[in-house]
């Protein structure tokens, strides 16, 4: 180089340098066109290519003998993102295959690292790469037969999905060049497979499909705008009696299949399709070939090439039994409407076709409501502790596939949520041909008798217990009345009046059915003999007594009228007695606070022995009912105070 810079020359030519710089130009330029050209054959051979997995062979094959590796392959990343499975590995001759399933780290966990970034791993020689040499992944390597390795990644929405790596058995120098062309390959092997797996699954779906429109029972028909049928399944075909012929002359079209009256019908159908894509799936009459109709379920759909497709269900074997179910319907409306009875009248299908007024009353839903769904899901759908009702658990329903008659008692749902017995019997409606077409149901509201037979159990039950407790109160009163009695004639008066109280008490409870007596009744049916309108005061709130209180209450009441009479404020003319009580809140009902005070009587002494009155008090009235009793005698005249708590009062 000159100091100005420029080229030495002689007279024959150009520098040296000159010359290496075009030829290495050229080199690079022959170098990319046969790169690009190798692109272009690679693209065309993998779009021939149907299968996912040999595609990824075939991407491999062209690679490796491009590059005169020593092995390539493409292999994907397994869902758990760590293990990766080599499909086929194209090798050259005499080098073997690492086919099969393989951990991302197994070889070296620092490479790993580096695929999951996106980045190439490039070793030009694991043998004297820092990285590698003298480490594990140098020998793991080796085991292999590989000495150089460009592998590069494939990260798709931030994951690592699929590696493309070529090995070589010697060391070996890889340029930026061999780089970009392998990132360029893994992209497009990629492209290739996902293409191949997307047409794969469309092949199968469309095999799928012409597997189900083989199906002889459903019809499925293609059609324009125009309403002309393009294309359509056999089963269609036999539906109408028409022939594929008849097809492919354009001869059937929804003008000429469809009756007259129908007309508006298909017309709103194709609206709804038009405007929504599809269509909800609604009922019409087609014409067949030889003129006759024949009812079908249709159900249309918008396809994206602009092509309506339609499924078809004939459903005329199911129409004329339900018109012979109506036939039959009617003429029993004559006796059902008038019938007291309630009468149901179900379909094939166990969906409610007909109820009586007697019906409509019982369960509260008008026909209306109830027409086209499952009697079960309407008025049998739940059991009385919240629990769903399966159908399939339902004796009434049983009627029609059992082909037999049940009866038996069950627990209704009204219309209002409430639950109510009834008892019904289902039998299984019947054709000419003794085919069932239906189910017959009577149902009769048992509330009444269900409620009849509690409330005898309830008044037995009662009544044992009620007399189990008089005879028990009765012996009580005849062995206290005993043993504080002077002689048989005190005996006999007492037993006489305490069994009169004692009776006089239950014609309370018995007058209010046994539902408790008021307190103030208890008292003024006592002392009311007494009164004389001046000497008797009686002071307190409403206060209702239930059984177990009221009769020994009573009864205390009695002993301490008695004992005023003949020795207290009662047993003078201007005796004075003053009997009051309240209710106060108490944990768990009400306390009673009943207090009893005489006055003006003769002067009071303190008793010298205890008797039937007072055992009765303290141990009945403070055993019985746990509460207290307090009994004072100043002179003025006596004093009782008597507390007890009165559950749920």
């Amino acid at each position: 180089m000159s100091e100005t810079g420029g080229l030495n020359a002689d007279a024959d030519g150009p520098a040296p340098r000159l010359l290496d710089r075009d030829a290495k130009a050229r080199a690079e330029t022959g170098q990319h066109q046969s790169r690009q050209a190798f692109l272009l054959d690679f693209s065309d051979c993998l779009r021939e290519i149907a299968a996912p997995r040999a595609v990824m062979a075939a991407a491999a094959g062209l690679l490796g003998r491009y590059l005169g590796a020593s092995r390539a392959g493409y292999s994907e990343l397994e869902t758990d993102g760590v293990h990766f499975h080599i499909e086929d590995d194209w090798r050259a001759d005499g080098v073997g295959s690492i086919a099969g399933r393989h951990h991302l780290e197994s070889y070296s966990p620092e490479f790993a690292g580096v695929l999951r970034l996106g980045q190439a791993v490039v070793v030009e020689d694991f043998d004297t790469d820092p990285r590698t040499a003298g480490k594990p992944p140098a020998a793991a390597h080796a085991a292999l037969g590989i000495r150089a390795q460009l592998a590069v990644p494939l990260v798709k929405t931030g994951r690592l999905i699929a590696l493309l790596f070529v090995h070589d058995a010697m060391p070996r120098p890889w340029s930026e060049a061999d780089v970009a062309l392998v990132r360029e390959i893994a992209e497009r092997t990629w492209a290739a497979v996902e293409r191949a797996r997307a047409e794969e699954a469309l092949r199968v779906s469309e095999a799928r499909f012409r597997t189900a429109l083989e199906i002889g029972t459903v019809g499925a028909i293609y059609f324009d705008m125009d309403g002309k049928l393009t294309d359509a399944n056999d089963a269609f075909l036999q539906m109408g009696g028409y022939s594929r012929a008849n097809l492919e002359a354009g001869q059937l079209n929804w003008q000429t299949l469809t009756p007259p009256e129908w007309m508006a019908d298909s017309e709103r159908a194709f609206a709804e399709l038009t405007t929504k894509g599809q269509t909800r799936p609604y009922e019409k009459q087609y014409i067949r070939a030889d003129g006759s109709r024949w009812w079908a379920l249709f159900a249309a759909k918008l396809l994206p090439d602009g092509t309506g497709f339609e499924f078809v269900l004939d459903i005329t074997d199911r129409k004329q039994t339900e018109e012979r179910l109506n036939d039959t319907t009617r003429r029993l409306n004559a006796v059902l409407n008038n019938a007291s009875v309630a009468v149901f009248v179900m379909d094939e299908r166990q969906h409610c076709i007909y109820m009586n007024p007697a019906a409509e009353a019982l369960t509260g839903y008008s026909l209306d409501e109830t027409r086209g769904r499952p009697l079960h899901d309407v008025v049998h759908h739940t059991h009385p502790d919240g629990r769903p009702f399966p159908i399939e658990e339902c004796v009434i329903d049983r009627a029609f596939p059992e082909n037999n008659n049940m009866q038996g008692e069950e627990v209704f749902v009204h219309k209002d949520g409430s639950f109510y017995p009834i008892a019904f019997t289902a039998s299984p409606i019947r054709d000419e041909a003794s085919k069932t077409i239906g189910t017959i149901v009577e149902v009769r509201d048992i509330s009444s008798e269900k409620a009849a037979k509690e409330r005898q159990a309830l008044l037995i039950g009662e009544l044992h217990h009620r007399v189990k407790n008089t005879l028990a109160t009765v012996q009580s009163v005849m062995n206290f009345t005993l043993r504080t009695s002077d002689s048989m004639e005190s005996f006999q008066e007492g037993m006489t009046n305490r069994i009169t109280s004692l009776a006089r008490s239950h014609t309370l409870l018995t007058d209010n059915e046994w539902a408790g007596a008021d307190l103030e009744k208890i008292v003024r049916a006592e002392l009311e003999p007494y009164d004389d309108g001046k000497r008797l005061t009686l002071d307190g709130v409403n206060f209702h007594l239930p059984v177990d209180v009221a009769v020994p209450l009573a009864m205390a009441v009695h002993e301490l009228t008695t004992n005023a009479v003949k020795y207290g404020a009662l047993s003078v003319p201007g005796g004075r007695l003053r009997v009051s009580w309240k209710k106060e809140p108490a944990e768990g009902g009400s306390t009673l606070c009943h207090q009893w005070a005489e006055s003006n009587g003769p002067p009071v002494t303190p008793p010298t022995r205890r008797g039937f009155g007072s055992t009765l008090l303290e141990r009945l009235l403070g055993g019985q009912l746990d509460g207290t009793v307090a009994v004072a005698y100043p002179p003025e005249g006596v004093r009782v105070r008597i507390e007890a708590l009165i559950a749920g009062a």
